[in-house]
């Protein structure tokens, strides 16, 4: 590891991949450090880890990313994977990421498939989450003084999604002669850190049709819409959680057997996200173009008089501008 990196980046970042269990670096070559920032102060404290920041240069010479992309990479679980996903500071994570610039999220996580056909080692592109979470993690940015209502139908970006999918949905991208990506499913969202009982796996999948379990996709997607971000989450199968009948029982060794194959292609499918993502045609969606403004009016509804000081303050600290004196969508 280098460690004579700068420990401040002044630059535009408007990318950041939050790398879940194992994926917890990118690879140089072909990804170039240029700093490392200490985790950050917030309002709603520091980080997971230190937010590296790299430049991707891609190696193939068929590359039709117009110049190098610098991108910012963050360890949801910590360096040493030492945060269980109860005790992850999602608030801090992804203020700190909207602090430094990203506006464009690409997250990645291992999860229990509940489908037969999502096999261990494949890859979910996610587009709808079940919130099974037991209220133990702070979900949202605004409380205590400053009500917000953002729209959540549909949790992931759409536009973003359709663009990971096109990078790694690719013939001969990816090793393992019968892996597949799946442009859509649904996840849900377990409390952890245990795994599922096979009733409850069953009830999932049975009940609630969901497609692949995890620990880690609320509240972090929650918040990345609040944040204005646009954010999608790809699902590393590991295991067939609990359900299966022919399927021992889920365990660390089960599930880190698979991830280390799952690593790998985790880091191609990085590459080619990002040259996807570096394209000309796909500058306002880095960008997030299409949020920018949007939690003016959704955060708005507080009246003046009732807004709570403390919280206010934290709402300027991550959107200047926003919540000034006077600026309430009731008025007029």
């Amino acid at each position: 590891m280098t460690t004579d990196l700068p420990s401040e980046f002044t630059d535009p970042v408007s990318i950041a991949i939050i790398g879940g269990t194992g994926l917890s670096s990118l690879p140089s070559p072909p990804f170039t450090p240029l700093a490392t920032l200490p985790p950050p102060s917030t309002p709603w404290g520091r980080p997971s880890s230190p937010i590296s920041i790299l430049s991707y240069t891609a190696l193939s010479a068929s590359s039709t990313a117009s110049k190098p992309v610098t991108i910012a990479f963050l360890a949801r679980h910590g360096l040493h994977h030492q945060l269980a996903p109860h005790e992850v500071p999602n608030q801090a994570n992804i203020a700190a990421l909207r602090k430094l610039g990203v506006r464009c999220v690409v997250a990645f996580s291992a999860v229990g498939s509940l489908k037969e056909h999502v096999k261990p080692r494949d890859f979910v592109v996610v587009d709808q989450v079940i919130d099974w979470t037991r209220g133990v993690r702070p979900w949202t940015f605004f409380s205590n003084g400053m009500v917000g209502h953002v729209g959540f139908a549909d949790p992931f970006d759409p536009l973003l999604s359709k663009a990971i999918t096109a990078a790694i949905d690719k013939p001969d991208l990816m090793e393992g002669e019968d892996f597949k990506v799946h442009p859509k499913g649904t996840i849900i969202c377990i409390e952890g850190p245990q795994f599922s009982t096979r009733a409850e796996s069953l009830f999932y999948r049975n009940v609630l049709s969901a497609s692949v379990v995890n620990m880690s996709a609320i509240p972090e997607a929650k918040l990345a819409r609040e944040a204005e971000l646009a954010y999608s989450m790809i699902c590393m199968s590991t295991d067939y959680d609990s359900w299966h009948e022919t399927n021992e029982t889920v365990s660390v060794e089960m599930v880190m057997g698979h991830m280390k194959a799952n690593s790998v292609n985790a880091r191609r499918a990085v590459e080619a996200i990002i040259e996807e993502l570096g394209k000309e045609e796909n500058t306002d969606l880095v960008r997030g173009v299409h949020w920018q403004d949007m939690i003016k009016g959704a955060g708005g509804i507080t009246q003046v008089e009732g807004r709570g000081k403390e919280a206010l303050e934290k709402l300027e600290w991550l959107f200047p501008g926003y919540f000034g004196e006077g600026k309430w969508i009731g008025s007029g």
